[in-house]
């Protein structure tokens, strides 16, 4: 075997180069790419929550969005019509105030939906989906959600006993 020796001949010995400045270009990246990520996904999930009168105080803005719009029935614009065997039409009006003739109307269609039995006047809708250039409100398949006003009705509290 050979014999082997180490000697210095004068070299110096320098630090290795700091990995500080590698972890936070890293750091920004990883930040950078979670936020677009966020922004990314919230941005095509929302969906706005409106009234009849707010619809229409923003309605160039909110045309082709998809929205939510609650309102309540005025059971003489309901209208069903069945055109064959696998399609309907839906249609009905609804508003914010029923005790105001000059409230606007948002008139809605529902698109091969059943006729809820709780569409009725007076009842409070909830409708997904959105509005077009020619002011109708087309509701997704499924997005037509409906409350009875007589199904819930206030207990008079001299009536009830509490104990």
């Amino acid at each position: 075997m050979a014999d082997t020796t180490w000697t210095n001949q004068g070299d110096t010995l320098t630090e290795a180069p700091s990995n500080r400045l590698k972890f936070i270009v890293g750091g920004v990246i990883l930040l950078a790419a979670i936020v677009f990520l966020v922004v990314n996904a919230m941005s095509g999930n929302t969906q706005l929550y409106k009234t009849v009168d707010e619809f229409y105080a923003e309605q160039s803005r909110l045309t082709g969005r998809d929205l939510r719009v609650a309102g309540w029935v005025i059971g003489d614009s309901i209208q069903y019509t069945e055109i064959d065997a696998t399609t309907s039409r839906l249609e009905f009006d609804i508003v914010d105030d029923l005790n105001d003739p000059t409230a606007p109307r948002l008139h809605v269609v529902a698109m091969n939906e059943p006729k809820p039995d709780l569409l009725q006047n007076e009842a409070q809708a909830l409708v997904e989906g959105h509005a077009q250039q020619d002011g109708i409100f087309y509701a997704n398949q499924g997005g037509l959600l409906l409350k009875c006003p007589t199904r819930y009705e206030e207990i008079d509290p001299a009536l009830h006993n509490s104990q």
